[in-house]
């Protein structure tokens, strides 16, 4: 912390002894609205991130801390919504896949010079094992 200038130190002399002279009610008074502030103090870095977490738009009177009802439904529903529309599109990606290997292997069977009948012999998988073998 920095030391006071000759300023500062003149000004805290001067409040200091007029506070000597003020009603014990009200010294009683300083000390408790000082003691309040205290309480409530929070520090720079941490009122912004308490501000940053708020997510409630400022009511009445700029108070922050009770978010309408629908606020706060749609605040709860939003990850529910994010992972229903990630799944449907991971369901939707998963069957075009499977759709583009079918007709595939659909176009590779008809366009085949094998009979179809060819693929129905129960002697044709030993066949396709014994090429791939070699």
């Amino acid at each position: 912390m920095t030391e006071p200038s000759l300023f500062q130190r003149d000004i805290r002399a001067a409040l200091d002894e007029s506070v000597a002279r003020l009603p014990y009610r009200v010294t009683h008074r300083l000390e408790a609205a000082r003691a309040a502030a205290l309480a409530r103090h929070q520090p720079v870095g941490q009122q912004r991130l308490v501000a940053a977490l708020r997510l409630a738009p400022a009511g009445p009177g700029g108070d922050r801390a009770q978010a309408p009802l629908w606020w706060r439904i749609g605040v709860a529903a939003l990850p529910l919504l994010v992972v229903v529309l990630g799944l449907y599109a991971i369901a939707v990606w998963n069957d075009t896949e499977t759709s583009d290997e079918i007709a595939e292997i659909d176009t590779a069977v008809l366009t085949d010079e094998v009979p179809l009948t060819a693929y129905t012999d129960r002697g044709f998988g030993v066949f396709l094992k014994n090429i791939r073998q070699d």
